[in-house]
């Protein structure tokens, strides 16, 4: 199986999704997108089968849809890459007479594996996702009706203040017209005190 040229007309380096967050490398027809401890990451076919020793078989490269059970009295198995760390591989294109890089049998599964830990991977993100974007959709509604009572709250209070600014305000009103009623009573009375003067002082003339 012959594979396509990793080189591009733009720069590959640019782009995140071209080079793996790893090793670095810059392959981007075989970067698989994926997460790692549910952060989002890029992987090369390497890495990503590197990084998940758990989702699939490293001798048969079968992978896992769920956990695999380990009978407590199964043999001891050193699997590839703990055998190997330094210089094992899981992808490695070899390289043909004609200078193209070529897949073989082990290569293809171990392609097909990590594509299907991406996309397992990638499925559990997106329902991570939407259960998310419900559980804030939950809250903003819950929101919105605390917010909306609020208002209401707050509407009322404003009512009831009005109404008790209003009455301030007649009792005032009151309180002002009934004093002025009492001063034009008060005036007369004045008056009446100063023609009683007047006329007992005229009295006291005539008898002298």
């Amino acid at each position: 199986m012959n594979l396509p040229s990793s080189t591009s007309t733009s720069d590959s380096s640019s782009y995140s999704n071209e080079t793996c967050d790893y090793c670095g490398s810059q392959d981007s027809w075989v970067i698989h997108p994926a997460r790692l401890r549910g952060v989002p990451r890029f992987f090369c076919t390497h890495c990503l089968l590197r990084s998940h020793p758990t989702s699939f078989c490293p001798h048969l490269l079968r992978f896992f849809s769920a956990t695999a059970s380990v009978s407590p009295l199964s043999t001891r198995y050193l699997c590839p890459p703990c055998r190997d760390p330094i210089s094992f591989s899981f992808f490695r294109p070899f390289v043909d007479t004609n200078g193209v890089r070529c897949l073989d049998k082990s290569l293809s599964e171990a392609l097909v594996c990590a594509c299907k830990i991406a996309a397992f991977s990638m499925n559990r993100a997106v329902c991570a996702f939407k259960m998310e974007a419900e559980r804030k959709g939950k809250e903003g509604a819950v929101a919105k009706k605390r917010a909306r009572e609020a208002l209401e709250y707050f509407v009322k209070l404003y009512e009831k203040a009005r109404s008790d600014v209003d009455k301030l305000r007649e009792a005032s009103f009151e309180l002002s017209g009934g004093d002025q009623e009492q001063k034009p009573k008060q005036s007369l009375a004045s008056n009446g005190d100063l023609k009683v003067k007047e006329n007992s002082a005229m009295k006291v003339k005539q008898e002298e």
